[in-house]
C-alpha cells in the first residue's frame, strides 16, 4: 500500500511538472475548430517544439510567395502549402465589389507530402504535428485533411505567422495582434533548401 501511494504521488508530481500547451476551445473561432480540438498560441507552439525538438513536427502551410516575401520561422521543419497560388492568377472579387484577391488552388498531395516529412524525421502519424499559416484561418483545413488521412495528434497555431488584424485604432486592418512575428519569436527571410516543398512533394 505504501509503495502504491508513493507511485501515485510520483505520477502526480510528474504530471504537474509537465508544461501544458493549450488554448481553450472557447477562445477559438468556431469556423477554426478542428476534429482534434488541439489549439496553441504562437508562444505555446514555440515552447512545445523547443521542448521536444525532434519529437514534434512543425509545419508552415502558407504558399510559396508568402514564405519567400514574408519570412519563415526558424524552427519550422518544412513548408508544405495547403493551397498554391492559382497559375492563371484568376481574380476573386469580394462582396463589397471593390476589393478582391487572387484565387488559390488546393494542394491535392498535402497529406502525402506531410507523410514524406514525417518519414524523413523518423516520425509517424502518432507523433504530434503543429500547423501554422498566416493568421490561423488555413490551419484548420490542413488539420482536417490530416485527420481524414489518419493522423492522431494535430495542433493548430491559432494566431498564425503574421498575427490577427486589429479591429480598431490606428492600425485597424493590419496584422499587429499576436502571431509569431508580433511575439518576437525567431524567424528569417532566409529559406533553408532542406525545408522547402520540392523536397517532400510526392510528384517530384
Amino acid at each position: 500500500m505504501h509503495l502504491l501511494l508513493k507511485h501515485i504521488t510520483m505520477l502526480l508530481l510528474l504530471a504537474f511538472a509537465m508544461p501544458v500547451f493549450a488554448v481553450d476551445k472557447s477562445e477559438v473561432k468556431k469556423k477554426w475548430h478542428t476534429p482534434f480540438d488541439l489549439y496553441l498560441d504562437a508562444q505555446e507552439a514555440y515552447d512545445m517544439k523547443t521542448a521536444k525538438i525532434d519529437g514534434v513536427l512543425f509545419l508552415d502551410v502558407r504558399n510559396r510567395p508568402e514564405v519567400q516575401y514574408i519570412g519563415l520561422a526558424d524552427i519550422v521543419d518544412a513548408n508544405i502549402p495547403m493551397y498554391f497560388q492559382n497559375p492563371e492568377f484568376e481574380w476573386k472579387e469580394k462582396k463589397d465589389g471593390v476589393h478582391g484577391s487572387y484565387r488559390k488552388t488546393k494542394n491535392a498531395d498535402f497529406s502525402a507530402a506531410v507523410d514524406n516529412v514525417l518519414k524523413s524525421r523518423g516520425l509517424t502519424r502518432e507523433d504530434p504535428v503543429i500547423i501554422m499559416c498566416t493568421s490561423g484561418s488555413r490551419a484548420p483545413y490542413a488539420a482536417k485533411a490530416l485527420h481524414k488521412a489518419g493522423f492522431k495528434k494535430v495542433y493548430t497555431q491559432v494566431e498564425g505567422f503574421e498575427g490577427i488584424k486589429a479591429k480598431e485604432g490606428p492600425n485597424k486592418g493590419k496584422r499587429v495582434v499576436n502571431g509569431w512575428k508580433n511575439h518576437g519569436l525567431p524567424w528569417s527571410y532566409k529559406l533553408p533548401t532542406s525545408k522547402m516543398y520540392f523536397n517532400f512533394d510526392p510528384e517530384e
